[in-house]
């Protein structure tokens, strides 16, 4: 028998997509759509072609790592193997060779549908607060605090039971080291003796190992943090600021981010707490949106 219990736990036990330290938000992504989708009174399935092909698409593009192409039928198919997900209208359709699912082609012209099984479900429409306690979770778990704002605004998920304790010996290691100022605009808006509104930043996100030390953090303005989980900047092999190609807007935008493209990060006094190469490497490839080597679901490698 299910319960809000063991339907946690498999969502926590995501059979996800890995190589190295790659990210593959493809199934969180998914899910939280649906959820959005079964709190404003969904059915239980979703016709692939109509429904989740190009809503996943969007949400993977603009909060997943920077592919050459994504492909929501992975998570589509793949769900079905983790113990809550159910798919129909299968019969006609054939793994690629080589694939673990058939083309996108197939589930469109198949009608292929696919939801949260009926047990599942009917526990959803019972505990309605459980599909915000899901979504609260595939958020905590796989996206940092300023993008898990950005998608519960996006799929209206509350995130008031969302946070959990912030470690605040980080906060004030990554403050102090960088003589509390934004690196990138040296912004260091004090109230008396209290910094109002900047952030210790994960260069890697804990959520894929990133330790919470001081060669692994940044002090931000929360402007700059935003954009630096969400990648519209990122960091060179110089500690120089990049800045994404995608980034555009008001002679503000220009002046808080364009002007600072190419200068060098506000870093600490002593070098022993600069970022590690390791670190930024990580966020340029898997967080950053700029013209970065492109790795596929394959292995195979292109310049994006």
């Amino acid at each position: 028998m299910i319960t809000s219990k063991t339907l946690q736990t498999a969502i926590s036990n995501l059979t996800v997509w890995r190589k190295g330290d790659q990210r593959a938000p493809h199934k969180p992504l998914l899910l939280l759509y649906v959820l959005s989708e079964y709190q404003k009174g969904h059915e239980r399935l979703f016709n692939y072609g109509e429904e989740i092909h190009q809503p996943l698409l969007e949400l993977l593009n603009n909060f997943g790592p920077q592919r050459r192409d994504h492909y929501p039928s992975m998570p589509f198919w793949r769900l079905r193997g983790d113990g809550f997900w159910e798919l129909q209208n299968t019969e006609r359709c054939t793994p690629q060779k080589g694939s673990k699912e058939p083309p996108k082609r197939e589930l469109i012209e198949n009608d292929v549908a696919g939801g949260f099984d009926q047990e599942s479900y009917l526990l959803l429409l019972k505990k309605p607060d459980l599909i915000n306690k899901l979504a609260q979770q595939i958020l905590s778990e796989h996206f940092p605090e300023s993008i898990q704002e950005l998608i519960a605004n996006r799929l209206d998920f509350s995130l008031q039971d969302v946070r959990k304790a912030r470690d605040p010996h980080f906060r004030q290691t990554i403050l102090r080291a960088y003589n509390y100022q934004c690196a990138v605009c040296g912004y260091n808006l004090r109230h008396d003796s209290t910094p109002v509104g900047l952030e210790a930043a994960h260069i890697k996100w804990k959520q894929y190992g990133g330790p919470c030390t001081v060669t692994n953090g940044l002090a931000l303005c929360s402007l700059h943090h935003s954009a630096f989980d969400m990648g519209a900047i990122g960091i060179d092999d110089s500690m120089k600021l990049l800045v994404s190609e995608g980034v555009n807007g008001s002679q503000m935008v220009e002046r808080l981010f364009w002007d600072f493209a190419g200068e060098q990060l506000l870093l600490p006094k002593q070098k022993e707490h600069y970022p590690l190469e390791q670190f930024i490497e990580w966020h340029r490839g898997e967080v950053f949106r700029g013209k970065v080597c492109d790795i596929d679901f394959s292995g195979k490698i292109s310049s994006s």
